[in-house]
């Protein structure tokens, strides 16, 4: 067969047309983002100083030698009493819902969930409940925008991109880094898939959010330089951090997940499990200390600018405090105590091993979360946004490691499967990553399976077999 004759630029159609189009498309999203960015903004800049002032009135409240936290489990009463009687769906840390709300309902979320969040978590946090900032962000971000979809009556498709808008904005504003935040609002939704359809608009939305909140990205000032270090030992030397850290989001992962387990049988008594985890915290801190109590934002800019030194486990008492907090009734974010994950254990290994602290602090906040939320490019991108220059580039490569070693996990169960990190395993795709189960499966004849050479019989390297619509897996 004679091959035919490639294309030729006279062959294209009339390019007025297709741009026309374009930019009828172009100058609607530009503004739909840019008003989604500016009511988010604003929404978060008017939360965060409801955070501010309400957690210095708590500090003034006249209570001797009694400790702030000791109010904790009342506290958490309350946080549970708003969210049962008047938001149902803005329980835990909030990315969750929006999340599933994005993946089941074209992004409807009620509006009344944007008070009750903001009420939730100032309670919780004011009062030393560990969790963080950006869960309220995202959830008022995905209502406000919701809201304004139905007062624009959009489709359910324009609603869809128009709440993820929303949720970048939220992540954008509140961390101060426009460009990765849009990312993270956009990757968080997929393991493994990023929904270009989206990416303008979300960008437009997140750098108009940051404009219109203000708040400084972490910027840490390195007094340390990884300049001593030579470039032929930096890359092994961050391959294996990024191994540590991902196996430190793996315990965040299994750890709140253990305890959500083990508490399911008192979900019937929600009151008495509040009181219960707030004594539980009450009594941590006054042990452990305050450091892990509330955002810790101070801690993590210690870490980050190589001034203090941290407890090798430090990292693992924050993991604690967070999963105590977030599975026995508060409300607010995970990604800050993210952070102090991240951030503390980075800084404890770098010091053990006599390595410059602050960068291998930026380097682990980064990468634990690339692996506990899977979105390795928002998290490479903000290593480079918040890192001076070449120090970025090796956050990216600890930020990607630590993401394949974590596995199939995230802390946002809603989170769909779009890919397998691995060619030696089977997945079931577009799942989500909380009801993946026993349904991983080696690959038949692939390395994994002649290097683990495993029984044919046994039971792991059988096919998943195919559940009919409607039927639930009985694993």
């Amino acid at each position: 067969m004679e091959p035919s004759d490639p294309p030729r630029l006279s062959d294209e159609t009339r390019w007025y047309t297709e741009h026309t189009a374009l930019l009828i498309t172009t100058v609607k999203w530009a503004f739909l983002g840019s008003a989604a960015g500016i009511c988010v903004g604003g929404a978060t800049r008017a939360f965060l100083w409801c955070l501010s002032a309400s957690a210095e009135a708590v500090r003034r409240l006249p209570l001797g030698p009694v400790p702030f936290y000791a109010l904790l489990p009342p506290a958490m009463m309350g946080c549970v009493w708003l969210i049962r009687r008047f938001a149902p769906t803005a329980k835990g840390h909030g990315t969750e819902a929006v999340i599933s709300a994005v993946h089941q309902s074209s992004g409807r979320v009620d509006w009344r969930v944007a008070p009750v969040k903001l009420l939730a978590t100032v309670l919780t946090l004011s009062f030393g409940g560990s969790v963080g900032k950006e869960g309220p962000c995202a959830q008022i971000g995905a209502a406000i925008t919701s809201l304004f979809a139905d007062l624009l009556r959009l489709s359910d498709e324009d609603r869809r991109r128009l709440v993820i808008c929303g949720i970048g904005a939220g992540f954008a504003a509140v961390f101060g880094t426009p460009i990765s935040g849009a990312l993270f609002g956009i990757e968080v939704l997929a393991l493994g898939r990023i929904d270009y359809e989206v990416l303008f608009p979300c960008l437009m939305a997140g750098i108009v959010a940051h404009l219109v909140c203000g708040v400084p990205p972490l910027a840490p000032p390195l007094h340390e330089s990884i300049g001593v270090l030579r470039q032929s030992t930096l890359v092994p030397i961050c391959l294996a951090f990024g191994a540590a850290f991902g196996l430190i989001a793996l315990l965040l992962i299994e750890t709140m997940r253990g305890l959500e387990r083990g508490l399911r049988r008192f979900e019937s008594r929600p009151y008495t499990l509040a009181f219960a985890g707030g004594s539980f915290l009450a009594l941590f801190y006054g042990a452990a200390g305050t450091s892990f109590a509330g955002l810790g934002t101070g801690t993590i800019e210690l870490a980050l600018s190589g001034t203090a030194r941290f407890a090798l486990l430090a990292f693992a008492a924050k993991i604690l405090a967070t999963a105590v907090t977030l599975e026995t009734g508060g409300s607010g974010g995970i990604v800050t105590p993210i952070f102090f994950i991240g951030a503390t254990s980075g800084s404890a290994l770098a010091s053990l091993l006599g390595m410059p602290s602050g960068a291998f602090a930026a380097f682990g906040l980064v990468a634990v979360l690339a692996a506990a939320a899977n979105t390795p490019i928002a998290a490479a991108v903000m290593g480079i946004e918040l890192l001076p220059g070449p120090v970025g580039v090796y956050a990216a490569l600890c930020a990607g490691t630590a993401f394949l070693i974590v596995g199939h996990r995230s802390v946002y169960a809603s989170q769909k499967l779009a890919f397998s990190k691995s060619p030696g395993l089977e997945i079931p795709m577009d799942v989500p990553v909380g009801e993946l189960g026993r349904r991983v499966r080696v690959r038949p004849g692939s390395l994994t399976d002649r290097a683990l050479r495993l029984d044919p019989r046994a039971p792991w390297r059988r096919r998943p077999r195919r559940t009919p619509p409607g039927e639930r897996d009985p694993e």
